[in-house]
């Protein structure tokens, strides 16, 4: 500890405290615990929390003064903290400075006020009072186990109908599995046998039914760069993964998609890349947590946009490591899901990804913010050349693009596909918006070779998806090259 940090004033892990403990131990022992249940912290005795002015404690009085310190906390907090004490010299003066380590048996709280009314968290430099939702989201991490896999007894059983739908959905978005039976979902803990009746996760309800009332995404699209005239909003209620279609299409009914052609090149341009925008509203909807009495929130600006998600980094792990790769799942049934239906790809990796994708389109880094109640990250517009509508400029060199005896475009990507693949890819770049049906009935083969074909060209970046299953099209990503 030195003068400078002290000027610095205090943050979410560092409080200062005067040099009389009995002017209202409760205070500083609430900030203890808040620390204990958050990422430790530090409280400097000695040092005016206004003023920052360095008062010292009496050398005469130092040793008294720090077993009281170690008394108030052993008879005020619980689970018991075990602090570390150490007295330091600033300007000739003895501060005495309580460092508290991140706990490992959260929630703790002032034990006068009980577990319910006494748990304490940091929120910058405030302490503040926890929340229900707050508390039992702790309850669970010290715990080991995640709030998605609990299973209610007071919720209704699954219906057959809900079951047989999420099995066809996760099948079908499945590269792996064919099938997916009864069984898989009580293996995975989505659904679970009781009295004769299959009784459902909260995962599997998010993913079916959706019966949470706050598991919604709010979407605005505001005009200019604040939020003072809204252009459109819309709120998505539906299963999750639905969600994260939804918002995306709504993202792109805001934004301008174009095109650049130079000979046999081509490669459309956005004002943000879709990699990335699908991989944050992914990363919302699987990290948000669902005891928040809030919803994920997406703001289109003219120049960003804002993805707002309720609760913040699970487990209190530094942003610095989350965004280096460190991950801590807060709903680990719909991770694990996800990854299945090849919504995200591994945990952990998404920020990494979207960090490479950004680069690659030649955005700017989104940008990232985090408390603990909420996560944002900042997605900025990519600068093009625009009309005075806004729109982004199409430029086609008027080069001749070659197409075969039926008129379909033969400039595939020098990719080793297999012909299926293809053929798959020349019916897309002839009609954007061809469903998987109709390519099938062209080819002579089933729905779900399609499925396959295409999930190995959307893994190679040549194609992506622009919108809803129903209303949405194919995007052709990358340069196309003569075959």
């Amino acid at each position: 500890m030195t003068a400078d940090d002290i000027k610095k004033g205090e943050s979410e892990v560092l409080e200062f405290k005067g040099s009389e403990l009995s002017e209202d131990p409760k205070k500083w022992v609430k900030t203890a615990i808040a620390f204990a249940n958050g990422k430790g912290g530090a409280i400097v005795f000695g040092v005016e929390d206004f003023s920052l002015k360095i008062t010292g404690i009496p050398s005469v009085n130092v040793f008294k003064f720090m077993d009281s310190i170690t008394n108030e906390i052993s008879d005020n907090c619980s689970p018991q903290i075990f602090p570390h004490l150490h007295i330091e010299t600033i300007e000739d003066k003895t501060i005495v400075v309580l460092e508290i380590s991140k706990g490992d048996s959260s929630p703790y709280f002032f034990r006068p006020e009980g577990e319910r009314q006494g748990v304490y968290i940091r929120v910058g430099a405030t302490t503040r009072k926890a929340e229900f939702g707050k508390i039992r989201e702790m309850m669970l991490y010290s715990a080991h186990k995640s709030y998605d896999e609990i299973i209610e007894r007071s919720v209704k059983p699954a219906t057959k109908k809900q079951i047989n739908e999420l099995r066809r959905v996760i099948a079908d978005r499945s590269t792996n599995q064919k099938k997916i039976s009864i069984e898989n979902l009580i293996s995975w803990g989505l659904l679970k046998v009781h009295d004769g009746s299959l009784l459902p996760s909260i995962a599997f309800r998010l993913l079916a039914a959706n019966d949470l009332h706050f598991a919604k995404i709010q979407c605005a699209r505001f005009k200019g760069l604040t939020r003072s005239v809204f252009l459109d909003r819309k709120e998505f209620d539906g299963p999750i993964y639905q969600q994260i279609e939804d918002a995306f299409e709504f993202i792109y009914r805001h934004t301008n998609v174009g095109a650049q052609i130079k000979g046999l090149y081509r490669k459309d341009v956005y004002d943000y890349p879709p990699e990335a925008v699908r991989e944050l509203l992914a990363n919302a909807v699987m990290h948000r947590n669902y005891m928040e009495n809030s919803c994920i929130q997406i703001s289109v600006f003219d120049d960003r946009i804002e993805f707002l998600n309720p609760g913040g980094i699970f487990g209190d792990l530094p942003l610095e490591k989350v965004l280096s790769g460190y991950s801590s799942v807060r709903n680990t049934q719909i991770a694990d899901i996800f990854q299945k239906m090849n919504i995200v790809e591994k945990w952990g990796t998404g920020l990494l990804r979207i960090a490479d994708i950004c680069k690659e389109a030649g955005t700017g880094q989104v940008q990232y913010q985090a408390g603990s109640g909420y996560f944002m990250a900042t997605l900025l517009r990519k600068r093009t050349e625009k009309t005075e509508n806004d729109t982004i400029n199409t430029v086609i060199d008027p080069v001749n693009v070659p197409v075969n005896k039926n008129n379909v475009p033969v400039n595939v990507p020098e990719i080793n596909l297999s012909d299926k693949e293809r053929q798959v890819l020349d019916f897309i770049i002839k009609k954007n918006n061809i469903t998987t049906k109709e390519i099938a009935e062209k080819i002579g083969v089933s729905d779900k070779t399609v499925k396959r074909a295409i999930s190995t060209l959307k893994t190679n970046g040549l194609i992506v998806r622009i919108g809803s299953d129903k209303k949405g099209f194919w995007s052709v990503k990358d340069c196309i090259k003569e075959r």
